[in-house]
């Protein structure tokens, strides 16, 4: 037992208590951002929700517009090859662009070259010989197999002198031998121009026509000018086969939302893609908003958490100094009467307690004479070298305190009682036989002793009154100590 260990059930509760106002700030601030984050979790699956369903929703759009420009071009390209192919000879090309069967919304240049690859005719003024026949959009209709529709790589224009898509098909003889190819002209910018709209696609919105044969038709991505002819990234390859994804596009770095749709028949994939950041622009400053509002929360409770949690420490502290002095004896600063008395019943009170607790009761000797002869000033420095001689022999294994006037009582409580209070009585005996360094002039002083081991019944009070009286009996055997009147010196007895 140490006298060390006063706390009592009241001031654990309150140091319980301290810990509550911090806990339930953390707890308070933790729903509060769990909450924010959650929120705001929330609200940025819902943003990317929205955003591929409008990017699905512009990739049909764009769908839609490709389909129906190659289906113009096809059907101008259809109409001349049918109108060639009837009456060669007498063909008139300036003759369909008059009626407006041909019109510059759709189509750039339509020419006509022969079986040779010369050009017969086309929409635009030439002078000279243009040989086709090394083109690829010329060179292959040159097998018998009916391939349709054919959309090359954007080239320049040997006539226009512009880039263009050359859509092609094959002019066939009566005898159904290769007579020419029938070449329309598209601007490939048209593709991506014609649609691009910043309102749908934002400021950094992407849209493209690609070639399943690995090149780009057309792209168009914000304000910048459309590009076209150029190899396919090797990322952009998957794109027809994904429908939907998550895009960082390698040529401007841009992460996207990308919606794309594969036409079968023409060996084409239209993608439509919205930029992350800029869909997200409004989500960011909500974002904001929240996280500055729970900082400043944050802030606030912490403060006022800290501040109430200072005033509890504070009168926590109060607290426990008005306990410790009330369960403290001033002199000595060992437990006083009450607080012995209450520790000795704790140990009393303990499971299997019969036979293992036990107290020794301390009574100087002659302790009036020495007031009466030096004072009470010097009987009160005895007293407190007398505790302090005591406390120190005792130590761990018990707990000394004082009872009042010259008494003191030492209680102890170990496993196994026999032979460790009669070892104690002699050890204390010992403490206080040593000189006292007094400036009183005071070198030893006796004392008295009686012990009392805890029997079967008995309380507190029966314990000590047991002790009281042995050495009330050891007292009036032993005379432990008295006073020389010659030297006024208190002297062992």
């Amino acid at each position: 037992m140490d006298r060390t260990i006063y706390a009592t059930k009241s001031t654990r509760s309150s140091r319980h208590a301290l810990v509550l106002v911090p806990a339930l700030t953390v707890l308070v601030l933790g729903i509060l951002w769990v909450t924010i984050l959650l929120r705001l979790q929330v609200e940025k699956a819902s943003v990317m929700r929205d955003t591929r369903v409008a990017a699905r929703t512009l990739a049909d759009a764009l769908e839609t517009h490709t389909l129906k420009t190659v289906h113009d071009v096809d059907e101008i390209a259809l109409l001349v090859k049918y109108g060639y192919e009837r009456t060669p000879q007498s063909f008139d090309l300036a003759a369909y662009r008059a009626y407006g069967l041909i019109t510059a919304d759709t189509a750039l240049q339509v020419t006509i070259a022969g079986a040779d690859g010369r050009v017969i005719t086309s929409t635009l003024p030439f002078t000279g010989t243009v040989d086709l026949k090394d083109r690829e959009h010329f060179r292959v209709h040159l097998s018998p197999e009916n391939i349709g529709l054919f959309i090359s790589q954007p080239v320049i224009g040997r006539i226009s002198r512009q880039w263009s898509i050359q859509a092609t098909r094959r002019i066939d003889r009566p005898d159904g031998s290769f007579g020419g190819v029938v070449i329309v002209s598209e601007d490939p910018a048209y593709l991506t121009d014609g649609f691009y709209n910043s309102a749908a696609l934002g400021e950094r919105g992407m849209i493209a026509v690609l070639s399943g044969r690995g090149f780009m038709l057309s792209r168009r991505a914000g304000n910048s000018p459309s590009r076209s002819g150029e190899a396919l990234p090797s990322s952009y390859v998957p794109l027809g086969k994904t429908g939907l994804a998550d895009f960082v596009d390698p040529i401007d770095h841009i992460e996207r939302v990308v919606a794309s749709r594969h036409l079968e028949k023409y060996g084409l994939t239209v993608v439509a893609g919205l930029s992350v950041d800029e869909a997200l622009d409004d989500y960011f400053r909500m974002r904001r908003v929240y996280v500055t509002m729970a900082s400043t929360i944050t802030l606030m409770l912490a403060a006022l958490s800290a501040w109430i949690t200072a005033l509890i420490v504070k009168l926590l502290n109060g607290k426990e100094e008005l306990r410790r002095l009330s369960q403290t004896d001033r002199l000595t600063d060992l437990p006083n009467r009450g607080k012995i008395v209450d520790l000795l019943e704790e140990a009393i009170a303990a499971p299997g307690a019969v036979g293992k607790v036990a107290v020794v009761f301390v009574d100087l000797d002659n302790f009036k004479a020495l007031n009466d002869t030096y004072g009470h000033q010097c009987g009160d420095e005895v007293l407190a070298l007398v505790a302090a001689r005591l406390h120190t022999t005792v130590q761990e294994r018990g707990v000394v305190g004082r009872l009042g006037g010259d008494e003191f009582l030492v209680v102890l409580e170990v496993h196994a009682i026999t032979g460790v209070v009669g070892q104690m009585v002699v050890e204390l005996t010992a403490a206080l036989q040593a000189p006292l360094i007094s400036r009183w002039g005071v070198e030893a002083v006796g004392a008295s002793f009686g012990m009392a081991i805890l029997e079967a019944g008995e309380d507190s009070k029966e314990l000590i009154r047991k002790a009281d009286f042995a050495m009330y009996q050891a007292k009036n055997r032993d005379h432990a100590c008295r006073i020389d009147s010659k030297t006024d010196r208190i002297l062992a007895g």
